[in-house]
């Protein structure tokens, strides 16, 4: 199956679910953080690990499922740079992302 015909499957996510994902995945992160440079057992492998799988589930069901590019500019190099921008830096990419489509559910 295509990821065309997977996404037309799926049923989209809310911004309120979305968000909730996104602030769960921040807290974890930002604990795992915490451990990894107020104590000497805690290895900060785990950390990077956690940072990229965040940014991996995010990418992959919560954009995806989020917002829908427009047909005009869903080319090669719109879609990966926006793609790679999220996956590494999530949790400023995410936060921006979430506010503007807030601003535009409200106004």
């Amino acid at each position: 199956m295509t990821d065309a015909e997977n996404q037309t499957e799926q049923a989209s996510i809310s911004l309120r679910k979305s968000v909730g994902i996104y602030f769960a995945f921040l807290a974890v992160f930002i604990i795992t953080l915490a451990l990894t440079f107020s104590t000497k057992w805690f290895p900060s492998l785990i950390c990077f690990v956690a940072y990229l799988g965040f940014g991996f589930y995010l990418n992959r069901v919560v954009l995806r499922n989020l917002i829908e590019y427009h047909p005009m500019y869903n080319t090669l190099d719109n879609v990966s740079s926006d793609k790679l921008k999220s996956f590494f830096l999530w949790p400023l990419s995410y936060a921006g992302l979430f506010f503007r489509l807030a601003v535009n559910k409200v106004l």
